[in-house]
């Protein structure tokens, strides 16, 4: 009969079970043990430098958790960089043992490396430099910093190696490399080759470098690499890229390599190469006129502002647009409206390359509308850069007048390679002195006279 009811086979089964279930229990216990006791002490050593970042604690931390390559690390760079108590040696040491369990901590070779530099262990610190470019090939920073260890040691071709792949993937560190080997390096035509990315971006960052310190002539060569570059994706070549180097060639009175440099950019950019200077026919209908120098004369051409384009100002008291309805040639002409005020007005100019010394004919087509003060603006021509070169300076405008055609004759003398057409308006020293009104401006042309 079963006892109190129970069977007895029953219960041996239940105990059997229980009993496999605590001997499995215990196996797993035994083989998880070493691994639950490894993250509890990981835990604890994260615990303990999370609360406290100092020598003695990363010890302690290091003995919990001695195969933590980081802890080993962050020791060594504690007694690096500490700014008191330095210790290089045991700093070693520690970037060594760290290096031995992950020997991928590209920023650990570079610490060693400094160590060994500041004990003059040369080979030492260029051969954990070398690791540190292997296991990050493509980190700037660790470019960056072996670059500056082979400046120190005067390696400059590791340099230049160091700094262009450091500019190449972080372009905000080029200007400081560009500083660097313009100071060091006495060989500055090979600078472009040994440093420079050739890509657009870096190219263009050394011609306003070279530009900036009227080093023309090599600039010539970042800007013809520049002219090979693609501009990034989803990007064009701007125009104004060219700007600050046509202006520095203009002022030397370099006009001709100005005017080569702004076609190259203008078919660069994709703006109708060439200048758009056509002859036409003279006033009877027969053989063909000169040509005109003014770039854009009847404002048909987006205003680039530069170069040898159209130049104008911003300023509140003035307003420029092209008028699409109120026009005499083609589509468009340029109205300037004044809001009132006495202002000293030169904010529209041009300047004009000029082939030979001689006469000259000016021609614009003007209307204006309700032009007020005794000071209304009117048209100047002057030599460029040397303003004696030229001297011009057209009637006042009218008030109010239709279109009409004005000419004026100009000379030009011998070395003037430009001129600088300006619209201008003197301030006025009346009690009314606060200009109003506009005036359009279409057509306008300098042709070689006869």
């Amino acid at each position: 009969m079963p006892l109190l009811g129970v069977d007895k086979g029953f219960v041996s089964r239940i105990i059997g079970t229980r009993a496999h279930h605590i001997v499995f229990t215990l196996i797993i216990l035994a083989l998880a043990g070493p691994a639950i006791y490894r993250g509890y002490r990981m835990f604890r050593s994260d615990r303990i430098v999370r609360s406290e970042q100092t020598v003695e604690s990363f010890t302690r931390a290091i003995e919990m958790d001695p195969g933590n390559a980081a802890l080993w690390w962050h020791r060594g760079q504690l007694r690096h960089y500490a700014v008191e108590a330095v210790d290089i040696p045991q700093a070693i040491l520690d970037y060594q043992k760290a290096l031995s369990i992950n020997p991928r901590l590209s920023q650990a070779w570079v610490d060693v490396a400094d160590c060994y530099e500041r004990t003059a262990r040369y080979a030492e610190a260029e051969d954990a430099f070398r690791h540190a470019l292997a296991t990050h090939a493509y980190s700037p920073l660790t470019h960056w910093q072996a670059g500056n260890f082979f400046l120190r040691r005067g390696n400059l071709a590791q340099m230049y190696e160091c700094f262009k792949m450091a500019s190449a993937y972080d372009p905000g560190k080029l200007g400081i490399a560009m500083d660097i080997a313009w100071k060091i390096d006495p060989e500055r035509g090979a600078i472009l080759e040994k440093l420079i990315p050739d890509n657009l971006a870096a190219n263009l960052s050394y011609l306003d470098f070279l530009v900036s310190r009227d080093e023309l002539d090599l600039a010539r060569a970042a800007w013809l690499r520049a002219l090979k570059n693609d501009p990034p994706t989803e990007s064009e070549f701007k125009i104004a890229s060219s700007f600050g180097y046509i202006d520095h060639l203009v002022d030397k009175n370099r006009v001709e390599d100005a005017e080569r440099v702004w076609d190259e950019a203008l078919h660069k950019s994709g703006s109708n190469p060439g200048y758009p200077r056509i002859g036409g026919q003279d006033a009877a209908g027969g053989s063909p006129a000169a040509p005109n120098l003014i770039w854009n004369g009847s404002f048909e051409d987006e205003i680039v502002n530069g170069g040898f384009d159209w130049r104008y100002a911003e300023m509140k008291e003035v307003e420029f647009e092209v008028d699409l309805t109120d026009r005499l040639e083609g589509l468009k002409s340029l109205k300037v409206t004044f809001g009132g005020a006495n202002i000293q007005f030169a904010h529209l100019s041009q300047i004009v390359p000029i082939p030979h010394p001689g006469n000259y004919v000016l021609e614009v087509y003007l209307r204006t509308q309700g032009l007020t003060t005794n000071r209304k603006p009117y048209l100047s021509i002057q030599g460029y850069p040397e303003a004696s070169g030229a001297a011009l300076s057209t009637e006042p405008f009218p008030e109010t007048t239709p279109w009409e055609k004005r000419s004026y004759t100009f000379a030009v003398k011998d070395k003037c390679k430009a001129v600088k057409i300006m619209l201008r308006r003197d301030p006025s020293a009346r009690f009314d002195n606060q200009i109003k009104g506009s005036l359009w401006l279409d057509k306008i042309s300098i042709r070689a006279g006869k």
